[in-house]
């Protein structure tokens, strides 16, 4: 009975000597999305990204600008018109890479 195992486990490492291993390139054909440095499986998780940096990027965008302005001297009129500047040049900043 050891004999017929020791025997099997011969067939089996032969068998797994001769076969080659596979490429690192056939192995991962699955399509991966990329935005700003991140991969992502699937497409709409890469657009829920997307979306949450464009929104990120307002906010900071706006915060920026109306923080900076007000700083400068702006009254409170000038500083809403530049933070709304800020904020659209922020949001376009933050959308700007693709999926």
């Amino acid at each position: 009975m050891k004999t017929m195992i020791t025997g099997a486990m011969a067939i089996m490492l032969g068998l797994g000597a001769t076969m080659a291993p596979a490429p690192a390139d056939a192995r991962d054909k699955r399509v991966r999305y990329e935005n700003n440095g991140r991969y992502y499986n699937s497409y709409g998780a890469c657009r829920a990204a997307k979306r949450k940096a464009a929104k990120d990027g307002a906010i900071v965008g706006a915060a920026t600008a109306g923080i900076g302005s007000a700083l400068l001297g702006a009254n409170l009129g000038e500083a809403a018109l530049i933070a709304g500047g800020g904020a659209l040049v922020g949001n376009q900043l933050g959308k700007a890479k693709r999926c």
